[in-house]
């Protein structure tokens, strides 16, 4: 595994998870009962770190006990396991799923500015406009979305800073196709934070259709044009509250 001197870039980036419980407004991982598991096993971390901010004034600790169960904690991975240190402050937690969640909102409306064509998406969400003394930020709707998107850019980069990148062939992974010429990047995140922010970075790469469920407000990628909600599930207590909206309507 480490011929060519390339070993650590054909490892997959690996994190812990498991049972969790709650001390001293501390959430503190169960290390003896902690799996290791393949960090990018799941496309939902983004969204589920961002959305333990649902509710910023009254977030609920049992939120966070259920991602530790699927993800693990932030900062303390598999590393950590054995060292009884595995423990993080949840308000640490919550600001940074506020922070996490603040950003995506900028990005989805910054989306829907430029289908639009108007800044208003913008001038409602979580950025001050007013505190930057430059004045020619707002003077237009243009002016607004290129200033937001350079913005954007580089609140992500600072959260990506340490995180190691590379190329790997497909000869040295489990994956197909298995060929010379089929090369893969890897990403190797310092932690859950930073691998939510690599995903969100890839997806604005990509131009994902990062969207806002109208059933829950739980932002989400749409797997068609036609998913309007983020599960079938919402979609389904949806319907069944505007049936009840209806019936009572007619009572």
């Amino acid at each position: 595994m480490t011929q060519f001197g390339m070993g650590s870039w054909r490892q997959y980036p690996f994190w812990a998870r498991g049972a969790a419980r709650i001390e001293d407004h501390e959430i503190v991982l169960d290390e003896e009962r902690a799996q290791t598991y393949y960090l990018f096993e799941s496309t939902d971390l983004l969204f589920d770190l961002a959305d333990l901010a649902a509710d910023s004034a009254n977030p609920d600790p049992r939120n966070a006990l259920t991602f530790a169960r699927r993800y693990g904690l932030l900062w303390h991975g598999n590393k950590d396991l054995g060292s009884e240190k595995c423990r993080e402050s949840l308000e640490e937690w919550w600001e940074e799923a506020d922070t996490l969640a603040a950003t995506t909102d900028l990005y989805v409306r910054l989306k829907y500015s430029v289908r639009s064509g108007s800044a208003e998406p913008l001038l409602t969400g979580p950025v001050d406009y007013a505190a930057f003394e430059d004045d020619s930020i707002t003077k237009n709707n243009e002016s607004l979305m290129e200033f937001t998107s350079q913005l954007l850019a580089e609140m992500i980069s600072r959260r990506l800073e340490g995180c190691g990148i590379g190329i790997t062939s497909s000869l040295g992974l489990d994956v197909k196709p298995r060929e010379p010429l089929s090369f893969l990047l890897t990403q190797h995140p310092t932690d859950l934070v930073s691998a939510a922010y690599i995903q969100l970075a890839q997806a604005m790469a990509n131009r994902a259709p990062v969207e806002v469920c109208p059933g829950c407000g739980k932002m989400f990628m749409p797997e068609s044009g036609k998913q309007k909600y983020c599960t079938k599930s919402c979609a389904s207590t949806s319907r069944w509250r505007r049936w009840q909206t209806r019936q009572s309507s007619h009572s």
